[in-house]
């Protein structure tokens, strides 16, 4: 078991390294020769897309995994298939509203919001989360993250050759569409036995049973993408400053992703004793994770901002210690849901404490922000995140105490 964990966790680790560094490349290669205001339009406009995402990817990246990993060969792609559909159906709406709201409240150039949007909705398109589902870790690597990461690769080299950030979300928008085209022949492939079916009517059928986790996805995408908004209503002036302080916080999570997607294939087992053993487990890292990393952004997250953008922003220390809060909470809370909640069957529970969460947040980032800033804001978002991370430790404490048969 320890080795298996080690190559899922390397073969993981390897395409989260290489997207993390890239996309820590690229920051400064935007706010330098793009300038802050195009920085901050991409911010807001990412921020939009994120919302729209989660609602267009209906809940497969949180549920796939776990479902591609139970099925059969034969039943593997159909199931793609299927969820491909609903979501592609699913974009067809949902990308022109995205658009038409963004534009507004990027408040800077209209097509370098609208293309920013697309590639974030296109997104959901893709089918790395069903690599996670049958632990294919090279095919995650070479057919979803390369194709996406030379993109933004590609983006940033045209960029700092014409300052023209337009060329740069263009780029990262083809390589979502060419990952997405790669991984679902790939897919079919080697799954056959399935239907194609064009008509919405059976893609909106599988949209069943997704309730939990589209409900958590959504609550949850509230109030970690509304923030970014929010500056850039009431504090244009800070949009600059915090989206980098927010990247940064993004960027902490993804280079933890490994840990939860090898904790989700952990915790589970048809033995309670082992599994109550194994959630306990992951429940000590959660929060070890979470203190560090509450500690080491509050430390060294004014000192990262500088340098990831070249001098020109700062991250104030008081935005530091909320962003370092949040953080904490955010990387606990995805070990205790994902991985231990999931495994004992507590999907409603885990909806509901996204959902005490986005309440949480929504009574104070505002009046927050209105009394104190952007860092007002920072601990509105902080203290919903540490709501979601309390209400998971309530509902998980009876099923660590007393296994169940």
């Amino acid at each position: 078991m320890n080795r298996r964990l080690l190559r899922f966790t390397g073969g993981y680790g390897i395409s989260v390294l290489l997207s993390g560094v890239i996309s820590i490349a690229v920051i400064p290669a935007v706010i330098i020769f793009a300038g802050k205001d195009a920085w901050a339009t991409i911010a807001v406009a990412q921020a939009v897309a994120g919302f729209a995402f989660v609602i267009a990817v209906f809940g497969w990246g949180v549920t796939g995994p776990t479902t591609v990993a139970t099925l059969d060969d034969g039943e593997r792609g159909r199931f793609y298939l299927d969820s491909l559909m609903s979501r592609l159906w699913l974009c067809v709406p949902i990308l022109p509203v995205a658009i038409v709201i963004a534009i507004p409240l990027s408040r800077g150039n209209g097509m370098l919001a609208a293309v920013t949007v697309a590639t974030g909705v296109l997104a959901a398109l893709g089918g790395g989360w069903f690599y996670v589902g049958e632990s294919s870790p090279i095919r995650f690597l070479l057919l979803d993250t390369l194709p996406r990461n030379v993109g933004t690769v590609l983006g940033a080299l045209i960029l700092m050759a014409t300052g023209n950030p337009l060329w740069f979300v263009a780029l990262q928008g083809l390589g979502v569409v060419v990952a997405t085209v790669v991984t679902t022949r790939d897919i079919l492939r080697r799954y056959p036995g399935w239907t194609l079916f064009l008509s919405p009517r059976p893609a909106v059928g599988n949209l069943r049973g997704h309730s939990a986790s589209v409900t958590m996805s959504v609550t949850s995408s509230l109030y970690v993408n509304v923030p970014v908004i929010l500056v850039g209503i009431f504090i244009p002036q800070a949009t600059a400053a915090y989206a980098l302080a927010e990247r940064i916080v993004r960027l902490a999570l993804y280079s933890t992703r490994p840990i939860v997607q090898v904790a989700q294939g952990y915790v589970p087992s048809r033995s309670m004793d082992i599994q109550v053993f194994r959630a306990r487990r992951v429940l000590w890292i959660a929060l070890l994770l979470g203190g560090v990393g509450a500690l080491g952004y509050t430390l060294l997250g004014p000192w990262a901002g500088s340098l990831l953008s070249g001098g020109t922003l700062t991250i104030p220390f008081s935005l530091a210690l909320a962003m370092g809060i949040n953080l904490g909470a955010l990387l606990a809370s995805q070990l205790t849901g994902f991985a231990c909640m999931n495994a004992f069957g507590l999907t409603k529970a885990l909806a509901v404490s996204t959902i005490v969460g986005a309440v949480v947040g929504s009574a104070l980032m505002i009046p927050l922000t209105l009394w104190f800033g952007v860092s007002g804001l920072a601990f509105g978002l902080a203290a919903a995140e540490v709501s979601v991370l309390a209400v998971q430790l309530v509902v998980l404490r009876p099923f660590l105490r007393v296994p169940r048969a």
